[in-house]
């Protein structure tokens, strides 16, 4: 049955988008949320509206391995156990991918892919070892649909996410059946964050400035798109994200993908696919699109 005493969520990426939404929709559930984040101070405001036994904020930067133990040794101390882990952490840049910088692209493995390994290792750890013995746990992992989907201009971010599921799906066969470990592989479209914005467009490679390059149109139309009705609301996606960690067994396992046990892959907020896809495949004159069939929640 799905739970019915208050769940500790441990969110990572918390200052704003998917991290921000689900630590309210948690705390709006009457749930217990572990904000963390690089700069705490961004959440003083939510920190005075509820208590500490409900609200516990504390700074994280998922690339630095210490502080990634730090903060789950923390929870098990306040709360005495960690039910889901919210795996959201994540940058994106807008660049061709000849025109982006190696170091920068590395960075963003760094957080995207890597930073998400070292929760997620921590997270199996934690649920195997910290929990009472059997109770398992929740990994929910925000990966994109760009992970299955690639998409111009966000080339590097792709790769980030792809190489994400992939490890996803491997540790998901890993784990022990007898851990009660449980994986939730979310993919969101275009979503109405802060970073669907304009303002994160890197200036474009030099090829990026001839009127026939994909990449030229995109950014041309790119405000029209980001004000369009096309991007999902970052609250719609939330809740339900939220309503497929509260699903019984036996219900996650009708959405198993890949013959995996365990590992739901999920699908949320991708009215905007169609049009992403349309679009680009007119700019380029062919249709570009791997199509898969996914379980939809």
């Amino acid at each position: 049955m799905a739970p019915s005493i208050p769940r500790v969520w441990l969110i990572t990426g918390s200052s704003s988008g998917f991290g921000r939404a689900m630590v309210e929709e948690v705390l709006r559930n009457g749930e217990i949320a572990v904000a963390t984040l690089r700069k705490p101070s961004v959440l003083d405001g939510l920190a005075a509206q509820y208590p500490r036994t409900q609200l516990l904020i504390l700074p994280l930067d998922v690339t630095n391995e210490a502080q990634v133990k730090s903060v789950f040794v923390q929870a098990k101390d306040a709360f005495g156990h960690v039910d889901v882990v919210y795996n959201n952490a994540g940058q994106v840049l807008y660049q061709e991918v000849e025109g982006m910088p190696l170091d920068r692209a590395k960075a963003l493995m760094d957080v995207n892919f890597w930073g998400a390994v070292t929760v997620s290792f921590e997270a199996i750890r934690f649920f195997r070892e910290a929990n009472p013995k059997g109770a398992g746990g929740v990994l929910v992992q925000v990966s994109s649909m760009t992970a299955t989907t690639a998409i111009p201009l966000v080339g590097f971010y792709n790769c980030t996410k792809a190489a994400l599921d992939s490890f996803t799906e491997v540790l998901a066969q890993e784990v022990l059946p007898a851990w009660n470990i449980r994986f939730v592989n979310v993919h969101p479209g275009w979503t109405r964050t802060p970073i669907s914005s304009s303002e994160m467009l890197e200036p474009p490679a030099v090829y990026a400035s001839e009127p026939a390059a994909v990449t030229t149109k995109m950014r041309a139309g790119f405000d029209a798109f980001i004000g369009s009705d096309a991007l999902a609301a970052v609250e719609v996606v939330t809740k339900r994200i939220w309503s497929v960690t509260r699903m019984d067994d036996e219900d996650l396992r009708k959405g198993m993908q890949e013959g995996i046990p365990g590992l739901v892959n999920v699908h949320t907020g991708m009215d905007s696919l169609g049009f992403v896809q349309a679009k680009i495949g007119r700019l380029q004159g062919e249709l570009m699109w791997n199509t898969k069939v996914h379980y939809e929640y």
